[in-house]
């Protein structure tokens, strides 16, 4: 549901809407950053790592992003926003503050866990952060993980910031999205793992069949969720 007339989006939100109240914004890093958002519609939800939600960001704009963390106990909501600058959910984050108030639709559809892999291996770029942070506190213990988010050079410090035990690979200017990660996959295959890509679609598209035509995966091992494709407004 990218976007809505407003007279509807106006009609359905206080049907279907969880209001909450941002209680905390940290700038992780220039174009980063992690907030909180509180409310007593957000107790009791049903929610599991993974889970995507959806926010009202402008009039008649709605974006989906996946929370790092949510607490149903204490009715609180996580979500580390990466501001690429390009669009109504970027702008929308990016001006977020102690007080203001947002509109939730969700918990809803995910990319979820594979609870019996016998080990994960995460593959995906700036926008699956709070993802990965999310599914990785999850996994039982002791496991076998390993994975690569691709990011923007000078960027490489911000899984450290956010909290996401996985190797940051800096992207090329001029090359494809997805080919430093293709790059650290030919040295770091986890074999018998359950994969999980998310982010670019060409990304993982191309990720996709280097795993199942070079490295011997199947596609019942591979679980995908794409965020946002070039030149496609609200994927």
């Amino acid at each position: 549901m990218p976007e809505m007339p407003a007279v509807i989006a106006n009609t359905l939100m206080p049907w279907f809407a969880k209001p909450s109240q941002v209680s905390r914004v940290e700038a992780l890093a220039p174009r980063l950053r992690r907030v909180r958002f509180e409310g007593e519609s957000l107790r009791g939800v049903a929610y599991e790592p993974g889970h995507e939600v959806e926010f009202r960001v402008s009039p008649t704009a709605f974006r989906h992003y996946t929370p790092a963390m949510v607490d149903p106990g204490h009715g609180v909501m996580e979500v580390v926003f990466y501001l690429h600058g390009q669009g109504p959910g970027s702008e929308w984050a990016s001006g977020l503050k102690p007080g203001d108030t947002a509109d939730i639709l969700g918990p809803g559809g995910r990319l979820s866990v594979d609870e019996e892999a016998a080990a994960h291996l995460f593959l995906g770029d700036e926008t699956c952060l709070g993802l990965f942070q999310a599914m990785i506190r999850s996994l039982p213990s002791p496991l076998r993980m390993l994975g690569a988010i691709e990011v923007e050079s000078g960027a490489e410090d911000w899984l450290t910031r956010v909290g996401v035990p996985l190797t940051a690979v800096p992207r090329e200017p001029g090359k494809p999205r997805g080919e430093a990660l293709r790059a650290w996959l030919s040295r770091n295959v986890l074999a018998g793992a359950t994969c999980y890509l998310a982010g670019h679609a060409g990304s993982i598209v191309m990720l996709r069949q280097e795993l199942l035509e070079r490295h011997g995966f199947t596609k019942r091992a591979l679980r995908s969720k794409a965020y946002w494709a070039d030149g496609k407004r609200g994927l």
